[in-house]
């Protein structure tokens, strides 16, 4: 039978079941008063989430709430601006629950800590906001595509984790000022964010070529993301913080399974005994496989789809009523084998795509500690991250399929992560703080393997690639990076009236330069309780080390590279409306420093020669002669800067209504601009200077601001003038555009849709060709691209998508059925991310290049109507979650 026909049978089995009748409802009483002074609270509302059921407490401070069965319940309490979650048994009908609150803290609630969170620069989502969002097939965190001043990057895809910024070197691109990574914050580098989750680093968020999230979507209970001057306790980034939490408590035993036409995902939380709880959670897609299976034609000839799987497990011991220990584990794989044998196995051989391999994996295991007394919480955190990556290419004769170059590639990288933090109510209402250390530590590992060829030059062209590529020279002799950082952070968090004062700072040291740097923060503000409105402003200032191995490598790269620099500035306002509105206006400012950049001037006159193959060819040379002049290839020197405004307008259901519409707008105007501080020579120059190298030798070299000053062993000097000038970003968008909306009809429907606009990414066109002479080397005519002289000067159309969303629900007394359906890119935009220009062809104007899809962000089918031409459709998702 074929998988279709078997998914439709099930879901058709499943709406052919009768409703179990539920048990004789239980009304309950809960009664809410004041611990000091023992007065009822009134019009606070009162919600069992689990048993669907909600109320307002009245003048005596009473509500009655049904539930379905006895058993435990998290009761969640909203007083004014107050939300505070406990756990009750619920034992018999007409039974009364007393529960005593004060200001801040009460022994068995636990305060939700949103109010010690700062408002600026900040924007949080919850799950039940998140969790059904259209167009992205159930994964929560692609919500943070829809957030201010989020831009989505290149994603590295099927470009080795390691040494991505090569591609740029490859492909003919002249000057770059950005990097392959998922998504840049306010301009900020796209390798440059940090991600956490449940407070452990999660170094790799997204799945190959960011199709999904590594978390299953029932374990993001929330999650934050931090774009401008983020509290203290955040470090190791320049661009942004996201903070993702999880799932913390287990009240009752619950598991979700979740099947569509792409994954299957299964989650589970059960209570082992009062102090004992555990979370499961798994997922497995395979779009490759119903494609590929079903419906190949309709797979975009550019399309990259992985296999990929990830999981979660969290074992949570509540000691006692102060203290708690968890230990967890999550990881995840992906693989893309578009190799021959993979076509073979999967079309019969019938498959054009480019013939790379990747096998990725990651895992991260971690243990926490936290002591929670009446004025204080200490937190003990420690982790261990290891990523492990194979990489293949193979180069083939076009004309004669002769196999011109392979190479196989492994990497493994290790991060190490440990935490001590501790916060202080100093003066109850008033004054907090919060202060600790952090340590991390790297370690990167590569080496380069079966290096495979049948062309009768292959020794030649090895060779010279050795020459000319340092990067992958490193690769082929083997490479390591290893550094680490330690850290102290402390903020105070003071209120006094309308008034709010957050200043802190932290000290960051790095192993790697032997730097240690001081980042003041402060944020602050004003709230005017009587209308809701809350005047914010921050400054900042973040560090961030270097984050690839090729940057650092002593083979190939700069090992005395320092640490970049960010200074985040903001000022805006928040308004709470009556009825769920909310909305937040901001303008920024952002300047960053030192940033990484390639640069070819860059020269350490004294570098050991660590070429291995001198010393196999030449060992006495080497001997001889231990020091050599080699290029660094990277440099501190770039700069750049990001400034704007966003608006963000926030509708959140009622939880005490059954219909409602909810959702969010989000719109950012910004310009942001980069320059590499790089001496651009024309051919000539380059040529004459290429000459004159070739016959001395580089004694010292100095710099005097951004120009560089050479002294040769022919007396002769140098003087390299920075004529570099700033050009837009190439990850800038003037404008981004993000509208969420959700409506609930009732209990069992629920429609929602998602509508993305961004202005188009800017690009430097190809103007024409030049044909190589050493193209005979490889049997065919080669074809160099040839760039504009104005850098960014053009840009791709503007990128626009909307999805659509049905959500069907079937309540029962052991949970509920929730029958999907997806329309992803409804009207079937292309939207173009790139260019491509074809080395085997000359230039044509509008044919080569050719423009390059987004199909992951912006997936699509394409088919063939009756006259024979190629339409382009939505990717149609159907699928059921089932919770009992």
């Amino acid at each position: 039978m074929k998988k279709p026909s078997l998914i439709f049978i099930l879901f058709l089995g499943f709406f052919s079941f009768r409703e179990i009748q539920a048990e004789k409802q239980m009304d309950i009483k809960f009664q809410l008063v004041r611990s000091s002074s023992g007065r009822p609270i009134p019009n606070a509302t009162v919600v069992a989430k689990y048993a669907k059921a909600s109320g307002i407490t009245d003048a005596e401070g009473t509500a009655v709430l049904k539930f379905p069965d006895a058993g435990f319940y998290e009761i969640r309490i909203v007083a004014g601006d107050r939300i505070e979650t406990t756990t009750k048994e619920i034992r018999y009908s007409g039974q009364t629950i007393l529960i005593s609150i004060r200001e801040h803290e009460t022994s068995g609630i636990i305060v939700s800590g949103e109010r010690d969170k700062t408002p600026l620069s900040r924007y949080g989502l919850q799950q039940d906001e998140i969790k059904r969002i259209p167009g992205v097939a159930g994964d929560s965190l692609k919500a943070l595509q829809t957030i201010p001043g989020v831009v989505v990057g290149v994603p590295v895809g099927v470009l080795p984790t390691a040494f991505t910024n090569v591609g740029n070197a490859v492909s003919g691109v002249p000057y770059s000022n950005s990097e392959r990574g998922d998504l840049s914050l306010r301009g900020g580098g796209t390798r440059q964010n940090q991600y956490f989750f449940d407070g452990f680093p999660l170094s790799y968020p997204f799945h190959l070529g960011n199709q999904s999230s590594v978390l299953n979507n029932n374990l993001i209970k929330s999650f934050d993301v931090y774009t401008g001057a983020f509290p203290s306790k955040y470090g190791f980034a320049t661009g942004g913080v996201i903070a993702i939490e999880g799932t913390d408590r287990v009240e009752q035993n619950k598991s979700v399974v979740n099947i569509n036409f792409f994954l299957t995902d299964a989650y589970n939380q059960t209570k082992l005994s009062p102090s004992f709880s555990m979370i499961t959670s798994g997922r497995k897609n395979y779009p490759n496989f119903v494609l590929l299976q079903t419906y190949p034609n309709a797979i975009p000839q550019d399309a990259k789809f992985a296999e990929y799987h990830d999981f979660q497990w969290k074992l949570i011991w509540d000691i006692n009523n102060e203290q708690r220990l968890s230990v967890q584990t999550f990881g995840g794989r992906d693989r893309q084998a578009y190799t021959k044998q993979q076509a073979n196995y999967e079309r019969g051989g019938a498959d054009s795509r480019p013939p790379t391999g990747l096998d990725r994996l990651f895992r991260t295991d971690g243990i926490r500690h936290i002591w929670k007394g009446k004025n204080f919480k200490n937190t003990l955190s420690y982790s261990r991250t290891e990523f492990r990556e194979f990489f293949e290419l193979r180069i083939t004769n076009p004309a004669t399929a002769e196999n011109i170059f392979g190479l196989q590639n492994r990497t493994s990288d290790f991060l190490t992560y440990a935490e001590e933090r501790l916060e202080l109510e100093v003066i109850e209402d008033y004054l907090r703080f919060e202060g600790g250390m952090q340590f991390r530590s790297k370690e990167t590992n590569l080496k380069g393997e079966n290096i495979t060829s049948t062309n009768r030059l292959f020794g030649q062209i090895f060779d010279n690639l050795l020459n000319s590529s340092p990067q992958f020279r490193s690769i082929i002799d083997g490479d390591r990076m290893r550094y680490h950082e330690l850290a102290g952070f402390a903020e105070f968090q003071v209120k006094w009236h309308g008034f709010r004062f957050n200043p802190g700072g932290r000290v960051d040291s790095y192993s790697g330069s032997g730097e240690t740097n001081l980042s003041p923060r402060v944020t602050g503000g004003y709230v005017f309780e009587s209308t809701k409105t809350s005047i914010l402003g921050g400054h900042g200032i973040h560090y961030n080390s270097p984050v690839s191995v090729e940057q650092l490598s002593r083979r190939a790269g700069n090992p005395n590279l320092f640490m970049e620099r960010a200074e985040h500035n903001s000022i805006g306002i928040s308004q709470d409306l009556p009825k769920g509105w909310s909305l937040k206006l901001e303008a920024f400012h952002n300047i960053f420093q030192n940033i990484i950049v390639s640069d070819s001037y860059a020269i350490d006159p004294y570098s050991v020669n660590n070429d291995l193959r001198l010393f196999v060819r030449d060992s006495a040379s080497v001997i001889n002669s231990p020091l050599t002049p080699r290029n660094l290839n990277y440099s501190n020197s770039g700069y750049g800067f990001s400034e704007g405004v966003e608006f963000f307008i926030k509708k959140t259901k009622d939880p005490r209504e059954e219909s409602g519409a909810f959702g969010w707008i989000s719109y950012t105007n910004s310009l942001t601009k980069r320059n590499n501080n790089q001496a651009r020579l024309s051919t000539d120059e380059q040529r004459n200077r290429a000459l004159e190298n070739s016959q001395r030798t580089i004694l010292a070299q100095t710099k005097i601001g951004t120009n560089y000053v050479n002294y040769y062993d022919n007396n002769t000097t140098e003087f390299i003038f920075n004529n570099d000038r700033l050009e837009l970003y190439d990850l800038h968008r003037s404008h981004i555009l993000n509208i969420v909306f959700g409506y609930k009809f009732n209990p069992e429907w629920q429609i929602g849709g998602r509508y993305r606009y961004f202005s188009g990414s800017p690009f430097t066109p190809i103007s024409g060709a030049t044909q190589l002479n050493q193209a005979a080397t490889f049997g065919v005519s080669l074809y160099n691209p040839d760039y504009s002289k104005a850098y960014n000067s053009d840009a791709y159309a503007p990128f626009h998508q909307f999805d659509l969303r049905f959500d069907k629900f079937d309540n029962y007394s052991w949970g509920y059925v929730n029958v999907y359906l997806e329309f992803v890119n409804f009207y079937g935009r292309r939207n173009q991310s790139g260019q491509d220009f074809d080395n085997l062809r000359a230039y044509q104007r509008g044919t080569n290049p050719a423009p390059v899809y987004d199909t992951v962000n912006s997936p699509y089918i394409q088919s063939i109507d009756p006259n024979g031409r190629i339409v382009y459709l939505p990717i149609i998702n159907l699928g059921m979650e089932v919770r009992f």
